[in-house]
């Protein structure tokens, strides 16, 4: 039972690790472009789908050229799409991985994405597209190139669960999925969504409680269990009928026990 219980505890502490790499991978995204004027604005306008659909943390050019200097599109445009450059840009800002994004006009407007991962320079996936010269991409069809660059899971927003429980060994059931016993690493939730949480343990009264998980934030519960009436040794039912008898000679003796109320619910939520 001990071997089982690290077991899962390590499991759940490398599917963690797992899931909060994956979904804060930073991401830089930069513009190129050609001697062309229009779609002005692109690299913003992406930065700010992927701020709003994904956990990414997300640099957009202003915040880049602050890491970077003035001279940050200067240097992109000597990169010339070259990954290898791209990538040493990416990691002098601090992103895990860089969205360049070129414009140009060949009587189309021309729009080219790569995604080139920092580290190893080198490109991860690309999308072009032909637009007619007076047409503009808008915010679905920026958002539709980003799905086609991005892997479907990084479009899937994330919080986590954290939960100090005032006993070892409480069983913790997230919206119906056990995710092992207390104490326990935290617990990525899908979000936003309301999730029930049960807390329990043989003894205790069970902790119940429905909690509002949103996007990139960690809520922290601290469930408090209480002991379940009848569970301490002058509580047992057994106890009282022998007393009894010694006592009262064969009398039954009732035992009422009353229900404490609803446990609170500490919660504290960290963006």
């Amino acid at each position: 039972m001990m071997r089982r219980a690290l077991a899962m505890l390590l499991i759940c502490t490398m599917l963690g690790s797992a899931w909060a790499e994956a979904a804060h991978r930073s991401i830089a995204v930069l513009e190129f472009r050609g001697g062309s004027t229009a779609a002005r604005g692109i690299g913003q306008r992406l930065a700010a789908i992927l701020r709003k659909r994904t956990s990414h943390p997300i640099f957009d050019g202003d915040d880049a050229r602050r890491i970077f200097g003035a001279k940050l599109d200067d240097a992109v445009a000597r990169c010339a799409g070259d990954a290898g450059c791209i990538g040493a840009i990416g990691r002098r800002v601090g992103a895990d991985a860089v969205l360049l994004v070129g414009v140009s006009e060949l009587g189309d407007l021309i729009v080219a994405f790569q995604l080139v991962d920092s580290a190893s320079g080198k490109v991860e996936t690309r999308v072009a597209d032909s637009l007619p010269r007076a047409g503009e991409p808008d915010d679905a069809a920026l958002e539709g190139y980003l799905k086609r660059l991005l892997p479907p899971a990084d479009f899937v927003r994330w919080g986590t669960l954290r939960i100090e429980a005032n006993v070892q060994g409480a069983d913790v059931t997230v919206a119906g999925s056990p995710k092992g016993k207390t104490p326990l690493p935290p617990i990525p939730v899908q979000a936003p969504q309301n999730v029930d949480l049960r807390v329990s343990k043989d003894g205790y009264l069970d902790f119940r409680a429905r909690i509002d998980v949103t996007p990139d934030a960690t809520v922290e519960v601290r469930p408090v269990l209480a002991p379940r009436p009848g569970s301490a040794w002058y509580e047992k039912w057994w106890v009282w009928a022998i007393a009894g008898a010694v006592v009262v000679g064969g009398v039954t003796t009732a035992v009422v026990v009353t229900r404490p109320g609803p446990s609170s619910v500490p919660v504290d939520v960290h963006f």
